[in-house]
C-alpha cells in the first residue's frame, strides 16, 4: 500500500474510531439513518439476553436488594444499557450527591429503579410507572415529593427496562405482584406512605387499595393519567389476536427513547386490558377504598386513555360514608372543564389550569404521556431531542420529516390534530408543570395536616 493508501486508512480509521466514541443517547436521538434503519430492522426491539433469574417480590427481601437486582437486569437485557447518556435531571444529580449513581450516567443509570433518601425521617412516596416506560418518569415528579421531606421510591415493572420484546411475555399478575410488594416492603420501612402512579401504574394501586386489607400507614393516593379504559374500545381484542402465530406487534417502531419503548406487542395490551379489568366499575362497587385521600390528573384530549371513564372512577371513589377524607379529593384537569360528566360530584376539587403564555398557546392539547414530565426535563422537554412521532409509523416519509422538521406542530395526537397539521409530534412534557407542583404541595401539606389531627 502507498504511503498515501496509509494515511488515507489512519484518517478513516480514526474518524469511525471517533464517531463511536461519540455515539451515545443523545446523539442517536438526531441520527436519522440510524433510526430508519432500528425502525425497519428492529434494531432495538429485541433483549440482548433473555432473564435467567426473577426476583422473588418477598416481603423479607430489602429494598436495597430489589433496586441492585433490578439494575443487574437491566445490564443483562438491555442492548443499550452500557452507552452513555448524558442526560443530567436534578434526580440523577441527588443520586450522585447520595453516591447512588456515577457522576457520568449510561442508560441504565438513567433508567433503573431509584430510592432518594432522607435523613431522620419516616415518610416515604412510591411512585409506578405506566405501561412501556421505566422510572425515569419520574425524574421531575419525584424533585417535588424530596422537597417536601419524603424518601422517593420507584418500582421497574416486569417486562420493562430492557427491550419490548420483553412485554411479550409479562403479565397483569406479575405486575401486580411487583407492586404489591414494594408497597408492602415500603410500608414496613417508613411510617407514611404516599402511593403515586402513572397510567397503568395508577390503576395497579387503585386495585391493591380496594382489594388489599386497608392500611393505616398509606396517607394518600395521586393518579397521573390513571389508565380506565382505553381510548380504543377494541382493545379487548389484543388478548385474542395475540394467538395468532406470527402476528406479534401493533407498532414497530425504532425504540430510539432509552427511557420507554416505542415497539408495542399485542401481549402487552392484553395485559394492559387485565389491569383495567381488575378497576372496572361493576367490580369497584363492590370494594371500597381506605379512608385516604386522592390526587389526580388528566387530560380532556387523552387519546390512550378514555377521560370518560377516568372520571366515572373518581365519582365511583368519591363516597363519603366509607372515605371521610374525600374532602381533600383534588383534580387537576387540562382541557375544557365543560367536557367533566355533568354527573361528576359537585362537591370534588376541580382545578382547570388555563394557559397564560405564548408557549402553551402553540400546543395542541395535553397528551397522556406529557403530564409527569417538565418542560426543563433535558430528554421530553422543550429542548430536549426526543420526538414522538408515533403517529407515522406507516409512512416513513411523514415519520422522518415530524423527527426533522424546524417547528414542528405539537399536541396530543387527536384525529383532528393529524389531520388538520402537515406533521404532529406528540407532545412530551407539561407546560403547566410548575404550577401543578404547586397544587401537589398544597395536597401534601393538606393531607399532612388531616393526619395530624386524627392523630
Amino acid at each position: 500500500m502507498s504511503l498515501n493508501g496509509i494515511l488515507l486508512a489512519v484518517v478513516l480509521l480514526t474518524t469511525s474510531n471517533f464517531a463511536i466514541s461519540q455515539t451515545n443517547c443523545v446523539t442517536q436521538l438526531t441520527d436519522l439513518n440510524y433510526i430508519m434503519q432500528s425502525k425497519q430492522q428492529g434494531l432495538l426491539r429485541f433483549e440482548k439476553n433473555k432473564p435467567t433469574t426473577d426476583f422473588a417480590y418477598q416481603t423479607m427481601q430489602t429494598y436495597r436488594d430489589y433496586l441492585s437486582y433490578a439494575y443487574q437486569h437491566i445490564l443483562n437485557a438491555n442492548p443499550r444499557a452500557s452507552m452513555p447518556c448524558p442526560i443530567q435531571t436534578a434526580t440523577y444529580q441527588l443520586l450522585v450527591k447520595q453516591q447512588q449513581r456515577p457522576s457520568t450516567p449510561n442508560i441504565a443509570d438513567l433508567i433503573a429503579p431509584f430510592e432518594l433518601r432522607q435523613t431522620n425521617t419516616r415518610k416515604a412516596v412510591l411512585l409506578i410507572h405506566g405501561l412501556t416506560d421505566s422510572p425515569f418518569t419520574f425524574h421531575d415528579l419525584a424533585q417535588i415529593y424530596f422537597e417536601q421531606g419524603y424518601n422517593v421510591r420507584t418500582l421497574l415493572l416486569p417486562g420493562h427496562g430492557t427491550a419490548a420484546d420483553a412485554l411479550s411475555r409479562v403479565t397483569a399478575k406479575q405486575w401486580q405482584q411487583a407492586v404489591n410488594y414494594a408497597i408492602a416492603r415500603t410500608s414496613k420501612d417508613f411510617d407514611q406512605v404516599i402511593l403515586g402512579g402513572y397510567s397503568t401504574g395508577a390503576t395497579l394501586l387503585v386495585n391493591y387499595l380496594t382489594v388489599q386489607p386497608s392500611n393505616p400507614k398509606i396517607t394518600a393516593l395521586m393518579l397521573f393519567s390513571p389508565a380506565t379504559a382505553p381510548h380504543n374500545k377494541n382493545g379487548w381484542l389484543a388478548k385474542w389476536i395475540d394467538y395468532i402465530p406470527f402476528v406479534n406487534w401493533i407498532d414497530k417502531d425504532a425504540d430510539i427513547d432509552f427511557a420507554k419503548y416505542e415497539s408495542f406487542p399485542f401481549n402487552a395490551a392484553a395485559a394492559a386490558d387485565d389491569v383495567m379489568q381488575s378497576i372496572a366499575l361493576s367490580k369497584l362497587s363492590k370494594r371500597s377504598l381506605p379512608n385516604l385521600a386522592v390526587f389526580s390528573v388528566m387530560s380532556d384530549v387523552d387519546t390512550t386513555i378514555d377521560t370518560r371513564a377516568s372520571l366515572q372512577l373518581l365519582s365511583t371513589l368519591h363516597d363519603a360514608t366509607a372515605r371521610p377524607a374525600n374532602r381533600l379529593d383534588t383534580l387537576l384537569y387540562y382541557g375544557d372543564k365543560n367536557t367533566i360528566n355533568s354527573d361528576f360530584p359537585k362537591d370534588y376539587k376541580v382545578i382547570n389550569p388555563q394557559c397564560q403564555t405564548a408557549t402553551c398557546k402553540n400546543i395542541h392539547g395535553i397528551s397522556h404521556i406529557a403530564v409527569v414530565n417538565s418542560p426543563n426535563n433535558p430528554h421530553y422537554g422543550a429542548q430536549g431531542h426526543y420526538r414522538n412521532c408515533g403517529s407515522y409509523l406507516d409512512d416513513d416519509v411523514l415519520y422522518s420529516e415530524c423527527k426533522t422538521t424546524k417547528e414542528p406542530n405539537i399536541g396530543e395526537r387527536t384525529a383532528a390534530n393529524v389531520l388538520a397539521f402537515a406533521t404532529l409530534q406528540r407532545l412530551t412534557y407539561n407546560p403547566y408543570f410548575d404550577e401543578q407542583a404547586g397544587y401537589i404541595r398544597q395536597f401534601i401539606q393538606q393531607v399532612e395536616g388531616l393526619q395530624g389531627k386524627q392523630q
